[in-house]
């Protein structure tokens, strides 16, 4: 959670607020403004109804809303007002929205002018911010000398909660806000024009691309069932996640099929595992383990791969390479043995911190890609990780400049077009399925059918014109 409401935020609270649409003005934060309460009344006294959250350094979200002015009082001044409440937006970094009614309207808050916003009365309050002036340390925390330990639950309705799991037992903040809230319809924040278009998102876009996916079929006359896509990249990537992803939007539910992480991460065997997906789509996903820079495995291998040589589920080592006059050596690939389209897996982590023997790795089986005319394409995955509108909403994906930016990076870092680099976020902490997730999948999948069905098209050109030239000689 960043030191931001989202618009998600924004009609929680308006939400239980529940008297219509409302719009949230920012008047007071101690990070533009000082932690100071002589600012906070300054700039927040007589103001009407406000809203006033505080962010702490564990990712939690809290506050509270009052419908009367806070007001400058030289003695403690409690005041009454029975739409006040408190709330939680976020607890350790989950979303977890949580209202607090006060149990009687008479000790709402109290306004004091030494002292920031205090919930709940003068001598018992819930939520006491702080007094006078407090400074930031020089790691970016405000360590508030307010109170909530010794009262929190006495004036509001707190469901018995402890303050702990409030506000993780402290007052030790990064930011504390203080909104303006009025009637009326808010402005909803500009995005920049989409830099890659796409159908509206929603269930009828869903629907159509699964559609899509489903109908994309390998070239008639060439007795090859399936399209095999390879999936290759560096170590924690996300390769496993991806199979997994493509599992669960075809499942509609989360699936783990693909091992991720631990031994499979660590190992160096390198077992060729191929996921299919029944009628939903002509297609099989070979995930591999992720590239380490230490990899001994040699060109020679991956090419073996890609020809078709090696079969299903083989594993491979530094001290168990396949050859050529091994028996499980597949002599006479046919064209449904072979990789039909490589895919590399990457993330922004990855790429911003990728070292020169690790990209030349890449560009070394590239190299191999082109050499053979299996075309290819490159995942992102974590855009999540990228921007905040891209978290709060994958919908956002191609309004962010910020997932444009990595899209050009690895575009230019691995010489592939922009429309072969498709953004992803995999499934990590979600226990059901998302739409807008698995629409950017099946736009990626889409993507990556095309690729391979071109490449197959091609193939049978090829396989025809050779026929013609044996009939002509023959």
């Amino acid at each position: 959670m960043g030191k931001s409401l989202t618009e998600k935020d924004f009609e929680q609270v308006e939400s239980w607020i529940g008297t219509g649409l409302k719009t949230f003005n920012l008047l007071y934060s101690i990070t533009r403004d000082g932690c100071d309460a002589s600012v906070f009344h300054q700039k927040c006294d007589n103001q009407g109804p406000t809203l006033t959250v505080l962010y702490n350094e564990d990712g939690s979200v809290y506050g509270g809303y009052t419908g009367v002015s806070w007001l400058s009082s030289t003695t403690p001044l409690d005041q009454t007002d029975n739409s006040v409440f408190l709330c939680q937006l976020y607890y350790s970094g989950l979303n977890t929205p949580k209202k607090y009614s006060v149990k009687t309207g008479h000790t709402a808050i109290c306004s004091l002018s030494n002292c920031g916003p205090v919930f709940g009365s003068g001598s018992v309050y819930d939520l006491y911010t702080f007094f006078n002036t407090v400074k930031k340390t020089p790691w970016g925390i405000y360590n508030l000398n307010g109170n909530m330990m010794t009262y929190f639950g006495n004036n509001y309705d707190t469901a018995g909660i402890s303050y702990r799991k409030f506000n993780n037992g402290h007052s030790r903040v990064t930011e504390s806000e203080v909104y303006a809230v009025k009637d009326g319809q808010r402005k909803t924040s500009t995005l920049p024009t989409p830099w890659r278009k796409t159908a509206k998102f929603g269930p009828k876009m869903l629907g159509s691309l699964k559609e899509e996916v489903k109908g994309i079929q390998p070239p008639e006359g060439l007795d090859v069932p399936h399209f095999k896509i390879l999936l290759l990249g560096p170590l924690g990537s996300g390769t496993s996640s991806f199979s997994n992803l493509v599992t669960s939007v075809f499942r509609e539910r989360i699936s783990h099929r693909a091992r991720v992480g631990g031994n499979a991460q660590t190992s160096t065997t390198i077992q060729l595992t191929p996921y299919t997906f029944g009628d939903n789509a002509s297609l099989q996903l070979y995930d591999t383990r992720g590239i380490a820079e230490t990899d001994t495995l040699d060109l020679l291998q991956c090419n073996f791969i890609l020809d078709g040589h090696v079969p299903d589920f083989y594993e491979m080592s530094p001290t168990h390479l396949l050859k050529c006059d091994d028996a499980e050596f597949r002599q006479h690939a046919a064209l449904k043995n072979k990789i039909h389209c490589a895919v590399f897996v990457l993330d922004d982590l990855i790429v911003g911190d990728m070292s020169k023997s690790m990209l030349q790795k890449l560009l070394t089986y590239r190299d191999l890609l082109t050499r053979k005319e299996i075309p290819q394409a490159a995942l992102i995955t974590k855009i999540d990780n990228l921007c905040e509108k891209s978290a709060e909403n994958t919908r956002n994906t191609f309004l962010s400049p910020a997932v444009k930016d990595l899209v050009d990076n690895v575009a230019d870092l691995l010489q592939l077009p922009r429309n072969s680099i498709l953004p992803v976020k995999n499934y990590e902490e979600e226990l059901e399925i998302d739409e807008n997730i698995n629409i950017l999948a099946l736009l990626a999948i889409r993507q990556i059918l095309f690729f391979a069905e071109d490449y197959l098209e091609n193939m049978k050109v090829k396989q025809s014109r050779r026929v013609d030239a044996i009939h002509v000689w023959g």
